[in-house]
This record gives structure tokens, sequence and C-alpha cells, in this order.
């Protein structure tokens, strides 16, 4: 009996001390790898530039990179506009620095009739051509994004974009030549101002479209025809259905810029027709009267920023907003 319990206290004293030579080990090893050193990483260039506090601190701000757009709009856009708003409420006292807020200005030009009419048929003018020229740019846009050669389809891009390179005024110039070799007495007539402005702002139509169908995925005029969908009908459902935004980008472009030329009524209508435009520089560089040339101008300015507004609002019926994805018909596009 007591030989045995002397070998179960000496088999216990064993396994102690086994065990705390393992426990001995695994000190000496935490021990080993605590004192090493970390190994020093190597960093790149841009991780310390990045580093930098006034990197940090323009990480997360957009400011810093607007800031000269800003400071450039602000100076060349915004002022001049502050500066039209002003003349067109103030009303000169007879000194050169009194002035007293007087709204005689707008209420002058509502109630005088001929310069409604003129302000009115110049939008019609406007109106008229901005249609007329998405009419025509919509085909073009759709040639080009249709091309399977690139090349061939950039340097229709290039032929297309042409006119924007060259001086306003040669155009014009150039234009007027033609009509006055065709025919001398299309000059001066609505027709003649018509064509000057689809002529001078058809690349402005043509790139919003251009983009619009160029960046969308063919698969839904595909699967239209999957579904037996005529090419006429599949191509109206999904294709021009989705290039609307574009096509109404342009037509905003184009609208906005007719309404507010001078060169083209100026030589295309050949002293015969005026619009608002040649109204309002008549107001102000013949010193007739210049606040009321800056009430005409901000009065048309507001008019086209609610036409600006309303194709906004219209745009995004088909446009998802935040994504580029375009809103799908809820309609299946069957024959």
């Amino acid at each position: 009996m007591n030989n045995n319990l002397t070998s179960n206290d000496t088999s216990i004293k064993n396994q102690n001390l086994e065990l705390e030579n393992e426990l001995n080990e695994i000190e000496n090893i935490e021990m080993e790898y605590s004192n090493k050193e970390p190994e020093s990483t190597k960093r790149s260039l841009k991780d310390k530039i990045g580093n930098f506090k006034i990197v940090q601190s323009m990480k997360k701000k957009v400011w810093p990179v607007l800031l000269p757009f800003i400071v450039v709009m602000s100076i060349l856009v915004i002022l001049p506009l502050v500066g039209i708003i002003i003349f067109s409420i103030v009303d000169p006292t007879g000194d050169s620095v009194k002035f007293s807020f007087s709204l005689r200005n707008f209420i002058q030009l509502i109630t005088t009739e001929s310069i409604m009419i003129v302000l009115g048929l110049s939008l019609l003018y406007a109106f008229v051509a901005a249609i007329l020229t998405v009419m025509m740019a919509y085909p073009i846009a759709l040639i080009m994004s249709q091309l399977k050669n690139k090349l061939l389809a950039k340097n229709m891009w290039v032929l297309a974009t042409l006119p924007i390179w060259i001086s306003m005024i040669l155009k014009v110039l150039g234009l007027r030549s033609v009509f006055m070799i065709i025919s001398v007495s299309s000059v001066g007539t609505p027709f003649a101002i018509v064509i000057g402005m689809i002529y001078m702002f058809l690349p402005f139509a043509i790139a919003p479209i251009y983009n619009g169908l160029e960046n969308q995925d063919s698969i839904y005029y595909y699967a239209a025809l999957d579904l037996k969908a005529s090419k006429l009908k599949a191509f109206f459902h999904t294709t021009f259905r989705a290039s609307l935004p574009g096509v109404f980008a342009g037509f905003t472009l184009v609208i906005v810029q007719a309404a507010t030329s001078l060169l083209v009524v100026r030589y295309m209508g050949d002293g015969k027709i005026n619009l608002i435009t040649n109204i309002i520089e008549n107001y102000f560089f013949r010193g007739t009267d210049f606040g009321y040339g800056a009430t005409i101008a901000v009065v048309l300015a507001v008019l086209l920023l609610l036409i600006m507004g309303i194709m906004k609002l219209i745009s995004n019926k088909f446009e998802v907003r935040g994504s580029k994805k375009w809103k799908s018909s809820s309609n299946p596009v069957i024959s």
C-alpha cells in the first residue's frame, strides 16, 4: 500500500515538473518575441504626402478645389449680374452718388405693349429655332453613336463640333454671304434669322444628345425586339426614351443662346427685324436709358431661368437621380 502511494506521489511530481518546464519555455518564447523590434515598413511617396496635415485637412473638403472656380464665377458672372439688377431697381436722383429704390422700370416694361410683343416674339423665334435644331441634331447624334468604327465616329464628332472653334461673327458673316448669293431678298426675313440660329447653335444640341445615346445600354432595345416589338416601337420605347434627358439639355442650351443672340439678329435680320437683344443694346450702349435696358435684361434672364427650370423638371421624369441609369418604362414593349 505504502509503495503504491509513493509511486503516485512520484508521478505527480514528475508531471508538475514537466508542466513547469513547459510554462517556462512558453514564457521564454513570449519574452523573445516581445523584445523583438517591429520591422520598419517602407512607405510610398503618396503615403508620405498624404500624412501631411494640410493634405489630410483637404481630403474630406471640397471647397479648396472649388475655390478658384467660385472666385472666377463671382467676378465674371455674379458681380455683373448683381450690377444689372441694381441698375434695374434704382432710380437716379440727379446726383451721381444718391439713388432711390424704385420699380418704375418694371411697371413701365409691363405696361409697354410694344416691348412685351417684341419679348414674346424673341422667345418664339428661339423656341422654333430650338425645336428645329434638336430635330436636325438627333439623327446626326444617332448615326455617330451607332458607328462601329470609332475612328470614323471621332472624326464625325470633330466635324460636328468644328463650327464652335470658329469665331461667331465670321460664321454669321459667312452665312449672310451665302444668303446674299442665293437670294438677296431672303436676308432680313424670319426664315434667315431662324436658319442663322440653327446654324450657329447646332453643335450645342448634338453634344448632349450624342452623350445620352452613347452611354446607354442597347440590351433594352434587343430585349424589346425579343418580345416581338417592332423596330420602330422598340426604338421609341428604349433608345429614344433613354436619350430624352440629352434632348432636353440640348433644347435648353439652344433656346437660351438663341433668345440672347445679338449677332444673328443684327446681321441676318439686316435691320428689318428687331428682337429683344437689339432693344437691350439700344438702351445700354446708345445712351437712351441704361436702367430701362437693365430691367429688360433682368426680365429676359428670369424668363429663361424659368424655361431652364421647366426643362429640368421634365428631364428628371426620365432620369434617376444620383445614377447614370435611366428609368425603365413601366409598360412592357411588345408588338
